[in-house]
């Protein structure tokens, strides 16, 4: 009976101690896949990357947080900080005649979270990080891009990742982390709410949507240096497209209003959602003035105009107001400020959005 048991508990505890050490292995294995980061897009601190397309031909040079512009220091008060998509990111403008840096000369600091191919459910997600790394600013400007910052947004749930409390600081990954299975558990809690989501909809009748997540880790990507190889993960007709056609202009798409409507993904849903997040903003940085620039895209600079298009517009400006304060460029910006065929704003369109900038930065 004795051996029995000492057989069994014998067992019990080869099984636990196999199964332990296949959790940290898998522990240690998700580190080669996932990495805590600022950036949506991880990259590798101090680096620099080409952007070459038929518009401009440009090299980006990223800071101690693989972001574009100043090095981030948590004992500095910024006079603002800026969290955007390409326009405020700079996509093809080069050193020194970026947004960043015209305000910099101007005499401000200024610090840059603006990434490429984001929106404002990271703006959200950035201001939290930030904070919990120490960030302090007087001013916090999130540029929203009326042309691509609405989509994917309207079939997700979003109420989980609005609550989430961030730790601080929040980018540590120390034993700690390893031991209680930190990555794991996130990659974990990805798969489960992805599979909840579909079972609720399979069977359920639920609506078809997914919870939008709280960006714990990042993918890791392969560091090129070139941008487009970077970005589109050296996939060849990604990068031709990114690359542009000199005979696809943009101003010479001509879209309906529902085409374009479409496009943008801009419709009840995704207006109220996006309003959420961008009003959740201010009380994760208390003490912080936040602004909002509305960027319209390249086709309304170009002349597109819609009343459905100028309906959202209003709705949004009302839902934000007083909360956020507004800087509306619609009707502002003109075609020679954008690139023909990128669409975003070229020099002049950067020395044109800091000079509007700088009289509400300067304000008591």
């Amino acid at each position: 009976m004795n051996r029995l048991m000492h057989n069994r508990f014998k067992n019990i505890a080869t099984l636990a101690f196999v199964l332990l050490a296949c959790l940290y292995l898998a522990e240690w294995l998700l580190g080669f896949y996932l990495v805590k980061s600022i950036p949506r897009y991880p990259l590798p601190p101090f680096a620099t990357q080409r952007h070459a397309t038929v518009d401009f031909d440009v090299v980006y040079r990223y800071n101690n947080q693989g972001l574009r512009g100043p090095d981030f220091h948590p004992d500095e008060t910024y006079d603002a900080v800026l969290f955007g998509d390409p326009f405020f990111f700079g996509a093809g403008v080069a050193e020194g005649k970026t947004l960043t840096d015209i305000l910099r000369g101007k005499g401000l600091k200024v610090l840059n979270v603006s990434e490429i191919a984001t929106n404002p459910s990271d703006y959200f997600h950035k201001v939290n990080v930030m904070k919990s790394q120490g960030l302090r600013s007087r001013n916090v400007v999130i540029g929203l891009c009326m042309g691509n910052d609405f989509q994917g947004i309207a079939d997700k749930d979003i109420g989980p990742a609005l609550t989430h409390r961030y730790p601080a600081p929040f980018l540590a990954y120390d034993a700690r982390s390893f031991l209680t299975l930190e990555r794991l558990r996130y990659q974990l809690g990805r798969k489960t709410r992805k599979s909840k989501d579909w079972l609720n909809h399979r069977f359920f009748g639920a609506p078809d949507r997914e919870t939008l997540t709280a960006h714990e880790f990042e993918h890791r990507r392969k560091f090129h240096p070139d941008w487009l190889r970077f970005f589109a993960d050296n996939r060849p007709e990604i990068m031709t497209a990114m690359a542009g056609s000199p005979a696809r202009p943009l101003n010479r798409e001509t879209l309906s209003e529902t085409e374009y409507l479409e496009k943008i993904q801009l419709g009840p849903a995704s207006l109220e959602k996006t309003t959420r997040i961008l009003l959740a903003m201010p009380d994760r940085l208390p003490g912080a003035r936040f602004l909002v620039v509305l960027i319209p895209g390249p086709h309304y600079a170009w002349g597109f105009r819609s009343g459905r298009y100028d309906d959202y517009v209003a709705q949004l400006k009302k839902s934000l107001s007083p909360a956020l304060e507004i800087i509306d460029l619609h009707g502002r910006t003109t075609p020679r400020m954008h690139f023909l065929h990128d669409g975003h704003w070229n020099e002049a369109g950067h020395d044109f959005v800091a000079t509007t900038l700088f009289p509400f930065l300067t304000a008591s």
